[in-house]
């Protein structure tokens, strides 16, 4: 039984890698960029997993030990058309899922998942070599400009869900829908930043 199970999956190995390389030889480019964004996603899974455990923990320290929850924090506002909102809308609730506590455990959520993903994306999915004070200033540029446009969209999807899911679900929601735009909009501009050389 083992020995027929080996050579199952050792068959199995083989003809996938048959596949893999077949793919590889007939689109090198396609099969590059594809093997990239593999690896963007499951780095992106990695730090998205960071991101919900703090976000898990940090609004709950934040709320037992400081008295930010009770600050509303409301800040850029953005009125346009029929959307008249705040691009970081964090209302008093009462619970650590509120006010300034949430917005600062939100941010160094953000900071720190990003201080991992600026290495790992650079050296090990772009492998780039480029000059890393430049790609840094880049990275910190994309990294503002795309919070904000996740926020606003936050702004309007959030509250809709707080309502409908009680909080462990909900910071689930909220780290999956924010990771899933994020990599969206991230994976074509990291490969502007990280150029191979």
């Amino acid at each position: 039984m083992i020995n027929e199970r080996n050579f199952f999956m050792s068959a199995t190995h083989l003809i996938f890698t048959n596949k893999v390389e077949s793919f590889k030889n007939k689109h090198p480019k396609l099969s590059k960029v594809l093997f990239q964004f593999i690896k963007f996603y499951l780095f992106s899974l990695l730090v998205t997993l960071v991101q919900y455990l703090m976000l898990t923990f940090l609004p709950e320290l934040l709320y037992q030990y400081t008295k930010w929850s009770e600050i509303p924090c409301q800040l850029l506002h953005i009125r346009v058309g029929f959307i008249d909102t705040y691009v970081f809308d964090f209302p008093v609730t009462g619970d650590a899922t509120g006010g300034m506590g949430y917005f600062i455990a939100f941010a160094t959520t953000l900071f720190i998942a990003q201080c991992i993903n600026f290495p790992v994306q650079r050296n090990i999915t772009f492998k780039s070599k480029g000059n890393i004070g430049y790609q840094i200033l880049w990275y910190v540029i994309a990294f503002f400009m795309i919070t904000i446009v996740c926020s606003l969209l936050m702004s309007i999807y959030v509250p809709l869900l707080k309502d409908l899911m009680p909080v462990a679900v909900y910071n689930i929601v909220i780290t999956v829908v924010n990771g899933g735009i994020q990599m969206v909009i991230y994976f074509p501009i990291l490969k502007l930043i990280f150029p191979e050389e």
